[in-house]
């Protein structure tokens, strides 16, 4: 139950912000003054409420949601940053082979670091583009054993 010292503030939510909470949480608008309120004392509550104005992500759903949180709401950087893979040299490579096929949904059983290059195999690449790309040697002879790709033959 939506508490009713919250009346002002709900009542503060613009109309195209109500007909978007009503749709997330499933609810049907009651018509008149109030009507979002009344709506929300149903079934839901003010945690309901903050949490569908917080997904909506928009500046004016935000400021709803601080307004009945009390709180700023700050938003923070995310924690990982996409870092690209070193390029190797080229004058170590010299094989030319082209990769024909890449299996789309690999089934993985064990350890799933190496995983994180596997999005480099694409066909066409040759075994020099993928090596200058960051994939190595090992990544190669796995998923060639694997056979989640194919090479043209030599």
């Amino acid at each position: 139950m939506i508490l009713e010292k919250y009346r002002a503030q709900v009542c503060a939510i613009d109309k195209e912000t109500q007909v978007r909470v009503c749709a997330m949480l499933k609810i049907k608008k009651l018509a008149g003054r109030h009507s979002l309120l009344r709506s929300l004392k149903q079934q839901h509550d003010q945690a309901d409420l903050v949490l569908c104005l917080l997904r909506i992500n928009t500046g004016r759903s935000l400021r709803y949601a601080e307004g009945l949180i009390g709180k700023t709401i700050t938003h923070c950087p995310p924690a990982l940053v996409w870092r690209a893979f070193p390029v190797n040299p080229v004058e170590r490579f010299g094989d030319d082979r082209r990769v024909t096929s890449v299996l789309e949904n690999p089934v993985v059983r064990g350890r799933r670091s190496w995983l994180t290059r596997y999005h480099l195999f694409k066909p066409g690449l040759s075994v020099r583009q993928l090596l200058m790309r960051g994939a190595t040697r090992r990544d190669l002879k796995l998923v060639l054993q694997r056979k989640w790709i194919t090479l043209e033959s030599a």
